[in-house]
């Protein structure tokens, strides 16, 4: 049997994994894994010996990164940008959404009044102008005049990741970054009085009710959460009946076409979500394979981490859009066992396609893979043009209880978008970060 050394410096975490030797810890990852593992201890620091086959000994190094990581909480950037400057449109308000809500909830989009004619009384606002906003950090309420400042702090955030990782050997596979473009509609509940119009310094001073998953990282000053701003719920309603409407503009002026080389690619691809017992989120990519007459493992993605979500809010009866940024490293799924649950499913003699999906929910019952969520492309459309991809797709989606439904998304990349993007190539990405959101802001202008 091979064996691979990895030396941890102390920090907090440690003992979670060391503790004494043989701790119920290593035990568990023994079993899990079926490698050996032997942990040889320093004064300050330990190295830790695992020996076993590939696919043993890469799963051991899975456990022990997640046990790692367990504690240390990676916030989200996250920023709800208006699209336009707002210094000359200072007026908005609420208006109720017509989008169905699962929940009954009622929701409200933003619109801007600089067209009509509505008064709005002075508010107080602690003595603080417009101008006075843009010279701190962006809040987390802004407009986009503080894009650049909302990017320098991911780009932070994205090199601070990079230095962490590569000063610990155990972390050597590469981190892969996963940028996206959502269209949507950033759509708000839980507002008190939403029928009162109210002011661009009020929309500065919003607060989040939840806080999972939306806390800033780096530095930032959270300007909004101190000043005795309004309590808003906030998400991201994907998918725009406009944007399908309306895409001839788009196809006329940006020189968008069918891709006829991918516009069979990827369609009918599943995407399986799990979350094993060290509770960090998985992700299998399968394809149909012709020759072997099954489903294929292609991608194993592992410790799938939200970094950013950016939304423009168009102010208008416009889509919004996402900047979505997540980050993964690969596995190898050659003989592990998640091969083997999939490739065991699928010899039963009732596996068969059932509301519209080769695999559901229920078929990982009293596996490591429990509580698997199950995505699968039923229809794709993709347009391209010389720098961009723009996607139209039609998914069936079943979740933990097994329930179905099909979900619509359209999402734009930039064409390098595609290849895998390292955390050694920060600066080059944001710039074509940039440049990407102010493209999509000229599309959506188009539509206006």
């Amino acid at each position: 049997m091979a064996e691979e050394s990895f030396y941890i410096s102390n920090n907090e975490r440690l003992s979670l994994i060391t503790g004494v030797r043989g701790s119920p810890k290593i035990r568990q990852f023994e079993n899990e894994s079926g490698a050996t593992i032997r942990v040889e201890y320093e004064r300050n620091a330990a190295t830790i010996k695992i020996s076993g086959n590939s696919s043993q000994r890469g799963e051991a190094k899975v456990l022990i990164k997640d046990i790692l990581e367990k504690t240390s909480f990676i916030p989200t950037v996250s920023y709800f940008v208006l699209g336009e400057s707002g210094l000359n449109n200072n007026k908005l308000k609420f208006v109720e959404s017509d989008e169905e809500s699962p929940n009954r909830r009622t929701r409200y989009s933003v619109k801007f009044l600089n067209n009509e004619d509505t008064e709005i009384e002075e508010v107080d606002v602690i003595n603080y102008r417009i101008e006075e906003f843009l010279q701190l950090n962006p809040c987390q309420f802004n407009t986009f005049d503080k894009i650049d400042d909302c990017l320098d702090i991911l780009s932070t955030k994205l090199n601070s990741n990079a230095r962490r990782r590569s000063t610990n050997s155990l972390f050597s596979e590469q981190v892969i970054l996963k940028p996206r473009i959502f269209f949507g509609k950033v759509l708000f509940s839980e507002i008190v009085n939403p029928e009162d119009p109210f002011t661009l310094q009020e929309w500065y001073r919003f607060n989040i009710i939840s806080g999972r998953g939306r806390r800033e990282s780096i530095n930032s000053d959270d300007v909004g959460s101190h000043r005795n701003g309004k309590k808003v719920n906030v998400e991201f309603q994907q998918d725009s009946h406009q944007l399908y409407d309306d895409f001839k503009i788009l196809q006329q002026k940006f020189g968008f076409k069918v891709d006829h080389k991918r516009i069979d690619q990827d369609k009918g691809s599943i995407y399986i979500y799990y979350t094993p017992s060290s509770n960090k989120k998985r992700k299998l990519k399968l394809s149909w394979n012709e020759e072997e007459n099954k489903w294929k493992i292609v991608n194993h993605s592992h410790n799938i981490n939200r970094l950013a979500n950016i939304d423009i809010v168009s102010g208008s009866r416009v889509p919004d859009f996402r900047l979505s940024l997540k980050t993964h490293y690969s596995l190898s799924s050659e003989g592990s066992k998640v091969e083997e649950i999939i490739n065991k499913i699928q010899l039963a003699q009732d596996f068969t396609e059932r509301d519209g999906m080769w695999f559901k929910s229920s078929d990982f019952t009293d596996t490591l893979m429990q509580k698997a969520v199950i995505r699968q492309v039923i229809d794709k459309k993709r347009f391209r043009n010389e720098n961009y991809h723009i996607t139209f797709s039609s998914i069936r989606h079943c979740d933990i209880n097994n329930i179905t439904t099909t979900q619509k998304l359209i999402t734009l990349k930039h064409h390098t978008w595609n290849q895998d993007i390292s955390l050694d190539h920060v600066e080059g990405f944001m710039n074509n970060v940039v440049d990407t959101l102010h493209y999509v802001q000229e599309m959506m202008a188009t539509l206006v």
